[in-house]
């Protein structure tokens, strides 16, 4: 059992890691590229879903942790499920502007909503990543 939490540890761990990689490629997709092209609009979309495949990794090894210590809350575990439930919402509210941007064409206020969206989460997974190693 020991093994297979240290695995599940270390898959978690890398897999938060890449999250924190893939908020900074999708910070440079969301300024890099001509708006006035439908590739840019496809481009975000198109990245969206790995994005979240690796929210999931993370949702997935953290929940095979917290089975394999009995569900025992600590604060660390809770910071870090409030962390990803906040990741899910900004998510949610990103998708929904860029879906309003295809019709709107206001690049511009996309793109400063993007900037604040895409460094609040990257200080979730920053806060999560060592409220998990510290706590």
């Amino acid at each position: 059992m020991n093994e297979t939490y240290l695995m599940s540890l270390g898959l978690h761990v890398w897999f938060a890691k890449a999250l924190f990689w893939l908020l900074g490629v999708h910070l440079v997709l969301v300024f890099v590229g001509d708006t006035s092209k439908f590739g840019y609009i496809k481009r975000l979309m198109y990245f969206l879903p790995t994005y979240y495949l690796f929210m999931a990794f993370v949702f997935f090894t953290g929940i095979l942790n917290l089975a394999i210590l009995h569900f025992s809350l600590s604060l660390s575990v809770v910071l870090m499920m409030i962390c990803w439930i906040l990741l899910i919402w900004l998510g949610a509210i990103g998708f929904k502007r860029l879906k309003q941007v295809r019709i709107s064409k206001e690049f511009g206020a996309f793109k400063r909503f993007m900037l604040v969206k895409i460094c609040t989460e990257f200080v979730l997974v920053g806060a999560a990543t060592i409220f998990g190693v510290m706590l």
